[in-house]
């Protein structure tokens, strides 16, 4: 499999009137850098491969089906001519024939057209099914005199990126509507000549992308000199190797969303799997050459050579960028534009999109309209949304209840009157600020593995966690808390077992959204497990806080430990989901898909519990304690905490009690003063039977007796232990990777110890703490917020 690389503009260079190219180095990262930072709600470009990974599977899947097909899409082209007063049809000022002959090749290039040097017979050459019309009406809904031809005149000669960048905000035309191309000339820098670059697609579902996130200047720019084909006309203030449009399609590749074919290092990936590897960027047109184990395939539109040399966009190449039109923001709503004026000047066509079609109860729609020939008047309805009429051209609209409703636009003008209703078009689920969502469609099937042991448990493969991926298309911002439906458990120890299974949140930035970085844990014990299983009911776990997702996907499952315990989730049985969302952790720490891993398609019976507000949390300093041993009790979420009485508490409000029980019991605690998901949680502390003997192998207590408080933590941390142990120790904190991140040394003079422990400078995430006295040792794992 190719290496992710992830390299966002094409910068293409040439030797400003002469037939030479020298690459520029590391501009094109400086510029992702700088754009992302201005907008961290783009998220990262891992996240955008992630992101295309699923969806270009997603797609591949449906399409064997027959659920998904690709229409050819016509997406208005903008073309700016930043010019210095010059006459049209002199210097930067260049004709609108010249624009057209870029135009033209453009589409014999994406359309794979035969007759034309854009076409290819190679058995990987691929029709995109993409074509590119000059937009016909402006803005404001006028002909345009020029078609598609913007003229700005920029008051200088040459422009430097950040010249150009600044440049757009002002000059560029609403990018849902139009694919904008700023034509100028781009200012060298020494002997090193930019012919191009352009602004890659980010991935559906981020926030504010609509205003913000590159929104002001998406779009490519093309030197003067490099736009436009001399085989269709005289344009002789072309570069002598960039003179045949090829950049322009080069570049609006990348705004499509495909990488150079090399990946910017030394045998790279593209992401293509049909696009050979290759080592570096080629030059001229080395037909044949050899790198990387492989013919390099010189003749793609991504790689570097000389435009008479290109000829090829790829199969893969093509369902990256259909995947990137269906989902990628501002890309797939120009497949609706209404700018191409069809039937300009006759009785309105009443169209309009949405920002989403799919809702959760409370959940606002943004409508928009684009109408073609020029209405004057709009009149809307929207079945169960309030308003339920609008005369405003693109309302805003809410939904209230649960169901499936229709929109009609009514559109007018002097010349008639229009409508279009829409059956079905907002669906508003029955998820509102508060919801649990799964992939689990049942029947449920508890999965054995070869070898011994099950799928979604332990098993022979010593494999040591599952998750479940979960999409989070509404935007979620946190996880309250997880239903999991074991299907099988066995305990060791038996009724007396200290065995817990840790339910667990991962982001999904891990390799090809897999779970990446630990958000949540909560142990959780095999002996409520086991009355759940009983009972044949999931097991309810809430999380110690409201765990951030940032409204993107995530994981939700469990870690494994090997120690003579076993458990096991029920799962779907294989097939009866469309898309793989299970996954599992090799004992290497390697995570995979389980229908890469083991060809089953499948998914965990584990619901995901959301919030758009918070819900009352609670967390235990430990779980298993001895008869009369203290606990401190922590409930979160609220305003004013009122705990359900017991004899063994120190108070009965407030949000922090300290029990000392003297047999297994059940705390709860609702909260109220705030408008919350979920006003109450519980929590079990399992007492051992009788009192410590002394008898008890001594390491044995030492383990059971050491406890860290509060976990997770956002900093200060207490470790205290309550033991016979004496003698010289230390504790130790750990990266998970296993590099120690910070000592202290100790000395147990008594039985009880209380040492402090400040984590506030570490990073968020999960370290191990390791405490030693003497020859006793106890580990224990805390989450660092």
């Amino acid at each position: 499999m190719k290496r992710l690389l992830y390299v966002l503009i094409f910068v293409f260079a040439a030797l400003k009137g002469v037939g030479q190219r020298v690459e520029e180095q590391c501009a094109t990262m400086a510029m992702d850098s700088v754009l992302r930072l201005r907008h961290p709600e783009l998220g990262s470009l891992e996240e955008f491969e992630l992101f295309m990974k699923r969806k270009i599977r997603e797609r591949g899947e449906l399409a064997l089906t027959g659920r998904v097909m690709d229409e050819v899409i016509r997406i208005p082209v903008v073309v700016h001519v930043v010019h210095n007063g010059e006459n049209v049809g002199a210097g930067t000022n260049i004709s609108a024939a010249q624009v057209a002959s870029q135009i033209e090749t453009l589409n014999e290039d994406f359309r794979k057209r035969a007759g034309t040097p854009g076409f290819n017979t190679h058995s990987r050459g691929a029709d995109v099914e993409i074509e590119f019309a000059l937009a016909v009406l402006n803005p404001q809904g006028q002909i345009m005199a020029e078609p598609g031809i913007d003229r700005v005149a920029g008051g200088r000669s040459t422009w430097t990126r950040d010249q150009i960048e600044n440049l757009k905000t002002y000059t560029i035309w609403d990018p849902t509507l139009y694919y904008n191309v700023w034509v100028l000339d781009i200012a060298a820098t020494g002997s090193t000549q930019l012919l191009g670059y352009a602004q890659f697609p980010v991935q559906s579902g981020l926030q504010g992308l609509s205003e913000g996130g590159g929104s002001t200047t998406d779009g490519v720019v093309v030197h003067v000199r490099s736009f436009g084909n001399t085989k269709k006309g005289n344009f002789s203030n072309l570069f002598p190797n960039n003179n045949q449009g090829r950049t322009l399609t080069h570049e609006t590749g990348h705004w499509l969303g495909l990488r150079h074919i090399w990946g910017d290092t030394n045998c790279g990936s593209d992401y293509c799997d049909d696009t050979p590897t290759q080592a570096s960027a080629s030059s001229g047109c080395q037909v044949g050459r050899q790198s990387c184990g492989s013919t390099n395939m010189v003749e793609n539109y991504m790689d570097y050579s000389q435009d008479a040399c290109m000829n090829i966009f790829t199969i893969d190449q093509k369902a990256r960028i259909r995947a990137v039109i269906a989902n990628s923001p501002r890309r797939r709503e120009l497949a609706t534009s209404n700018v191409l004026g069809n039937t300009q000047g006759g009785v309105p066509v009443a169209r309009f999109i949405s920002d989403r079609q799919q809702v959760m109860l409370a959940g606002e729609v943004q409508f928009t309209d684009r109408s073609l020939n020029n209405p004057a008047s709009w009149a809307w309805k929207f079945d169960g949304g309030s308003p339920a009429t609008s005369t405003e051209r693109n309302p805003k609209v809410t939904y209230a209840k649960a169901g499936t409703y229709a929109v009609e636009l009514t559109v007018t003008n002097s010349k008639g009157t229009n409508v279009l209703r829409s059956p079905g078009f907002i669906e508003v689920l029955n998820a509102g600020q508060c919801a649990t969502v799964t992939n689990f469609k049942g029947p449920q099937n508890l999965l054995r593995e070869p070898g011994g042991g099950y799928v979604a448990g332990q098993n022979a493969a010593k494999i040591t966690a599952v998750s479940e991926f979960f999409e989070n298309p509404l935007g979620y911002t946190t996880v309250s808390g997880a239903k999991l439906k074991f299907g099988k458990v066995f305990m060791k120890d038996g009724a007396a077992s200290e065995g817990v299974v840790n339910v667990t949140v991962w982001n999904a930035r891990g390799f090809q959204g897999g779970p990446g970085s630990v958000l949540e844990y909560k142990s959780v014990p095999l002996r409520e497990i086991a009355l759940d299983v009983a009972a044949n009911k999931a097991t309810m776990v809430t999380f110690n806080r409201e765990v951030p997702v940032g409204g993107r996907p995530f994981h939700v499952g469990m870690e494994l430990v090997y120690e003579g315990d076993t458990v096991a989730l029920f799962t779907t049985r294989d097939g009866e989901v469309l898309t793989g969302t299970s996954w599992r952790q090799k004992s290497n720490g390697d995570w995979d898909l389980n229908l890469q891993a083991n060809g089953l398609n499948i998914a965990h019976h584990i619901e995901a519990v959301f919030g758009m507000k918070p819900s009352v949390q609670i967390s235990g300093s430990d779980l298993f304690v001895n008869p009369g041993e203290a606990v401190t009790l922590q409930a979160s979420g609220a305003g004013i905490y009122q705990w359900a009485a017991n004899e063994n508490m120190n108070t009965g409000i407030g949000p922090m009690v300290v029990v000392r029980p003297t047999k297994t019991q059940t705390y709860e605690v609702t909260g109220s003063g705030t408008d919350v998901c979920v006003d109450s949680a519980s929590i079990t502390i399992y007492v051992r039977e009788g009192k410590i003997t002394g008898n008890e192998p001594l390491t044995d207590v030492f383990e059971k007796s050491v406890k860290i408080h509060p976990n997770p933590s956002s900093g200060k941390v207490t470790v205290s232990m309550n033991n016979a142990s004496r003698g010289k120790g230390s504790v130790g904190v750990f990266a998970v990777s296993g590099v120690r991140m910070k000592s202290l040394e100790i000395e147990k003079s008594t039985d009880e110890l209380t040492v402090p422990l400040d984590l506030s400078n570490f990073s968020a995430g999960l370290y191990i703490i390791e405490i030693r006295v003497g020859a006793d040792r106890a580990v224990r794992r805390i989450l660092k917020h």
